[in-house]
């Protein structure tokens, strides 16, 4: 419980402590991100997920790798404390489960099929552009900004009521964090971000 109070206080410390982007600021800053995302074939990453929940004493945390092929192919690998895979191809979600597989049409599940998009949209930048959907609003500390996001679509207001975009001076996505109505969230801290490198096409094999 201790590390959970520390965590909102350290995330309360760094809600005051940001400033909103100007105008000026906001339109340079889409115009970066939207030109890298023009520019992104494909994307892998290792990162750190960890689950934070008041009633719990401590917190969850998961590591494993990421792997993302434009436009819209998507793979979260799990390795510690499991193994666990999703892949998004195809209009599918595949998940293996330790060697237990299934499918899931996403044309047939509309919801499935947001999370998809608002998945990749974190990853590619493309979800800062999705007026229709989401609500977006910049901000400034030090040497990083921040994109608070929030769901207009109730069906994944339900599940997230706040998605938290975190760039680093390169403005570069280096932390989601997914905040729920009851002052849970999931934070996933990418590492050894890599660009435009070859993925070899086995890792998309479902």
């Amino acid at each position: 419980m201790r590390i959970i109070k520390l965590a909102v206080f350290f995330i309360s410390v760094a809600t005051f402590a940001q400033t909103p982007l100007t105008e000026a600021e906001t339109i340079k800053f889409k115009e970066i991100v939207s030109k890298r995302s023009d520019g992104l074939e494909s994307l892998s990453s290792d990162f750190i997920q960890t689950k934070y929940i008041k009633m719990m004493k401590g917190a969850a945390i998961s590591s494993g790798s990421l792997y993302y092929l434009a436009p819209n192919i998507l793979k979260w690998e799990y390795r510690q404390p499991y193994n666990y895979k999703i892949l998004f191809k195809d209009s599918k979600l595949f998940i293996d489960d330790d060697g237990y597989k299934s499918v899931t049409d996403l044309k047939s599940n509309k919801l499935f099929e947001k999370l998809v998009t608002l998945i990749s949209g974190s990853i590619n930048g493309n979800l800062l552009e999705d007026k229709k959907n989401y609500e977006v609003s910049y901000f400034k500390t030090a040497n990083l900004i921040s994109a608070v996001i929030i769901p207009r679509d109730p069906n994944i207001r339900d599940m997230f009521n706040q998605i938290v975009l975190l760039f680093d001076r390169n403005l570069v996505v280096i932390s989601v964090r997914l905040i729920e109505d009851s002052g849970d969230y999931t934070e996933i801290d990418f590492k050894s971000i890599r660009f435009n490198q070859p993925i070899h096409p086995k890792v998309f094999q479902n």
